[in-house]
């Protein structure tokens, strides 16, 4: 009696204490997208989960159903939206590069290609897309941060064609590193329209596990 509590005390505690940031996170991020207090707040609940092992991953998203299976930077996907997707991505003195074939449910081939690079520890992103089919072009351009679990971006969307503006989309969200190999990351997305009105927020849980090695 009397003595140090056990280790074990101090684990569960900082394991809660997490837990709750995560949680509180949550809640700040989801409230932050309330536009006006009079206005109806419509939000819908989409999450996912990936399981990562000996270098191969498979994901599930609820937000068009998506299945998809990669290993050594090549994804094989499929959704409502895509009969199948093939994306191969890779990193190369610091530029992430990645380029993506897609034959829609639509019957429609599109190519998109996508690169990142990290400036002063803010991410740049830029991306074009090209349905081959209707001869259209769209892109996009964003940037994004990820400091001490915390990450947030907000990417422009545009009209190649008409260099025509089409929106934003702003997300952010908490990753709680449970452990090694499992963490939650509590998230939201906010779009915009061209005239800047809010739609509905999309809110949801990322689950990532990992078994063994998560390398080839």
């Amino acid at each position: 009696m009397g003595g140090e509590p056990p280790a074990s005390f101090y684990l569960k505690g900082e394991i809660m204490k997490k837990f709750l940031i995560a949680l509180a996170g949550g809640v700040v991020l989801i409230l932050a997208g309330c536009g006006e207090k009079a206005e109806a707040l419509d939000v819908d609940f989409v999450s996912d989960v990936s399981v990562a092992s000996h270098g191969v991953t498979i994901g599930l998203d609820q937000d068009g159903n998506a299945f998809s299976v990669g290993a050594g930077g090549l994804t094989v996907s499929t959704s409502d939206t895509s009969q199948i997707g093939i994306e191969y991505g890779t990193t190369i003195m610091g530029i992430t590069g990645s380029a993506a074939y897609d034959y829609t449910t639509d019957d429609e081939h599109t190519l998109g290609f996508d690169t990142s690079v990290a400036v002063f520890g803010i991410d740049l992103d830029a991306g074009i897309d090209w349905n081959v089919n209707d001869a259209e072009f769209s892109g996009s351009f964003g940037s994004g941060f990820n400091a001490f679990g915390l990450d947030g971006s907000a990417t422009t969307n545009w009209d190649l064609d008409d260099f025509k503006y089409e929106g934003l989309d702003v997300d952010a969200g908490y990753t709680w590193a449970v452990t090694d190999s499992f963490s939650v990351r509590p998230n939201v997305s906010i779009p915009f329209d061209e005239d800047f009105s809010r739609g509905d927020l999309v809110a949801g849980i990322s689950v990532s596990l990992s078994f063994g090695s998560t390398s080839q």
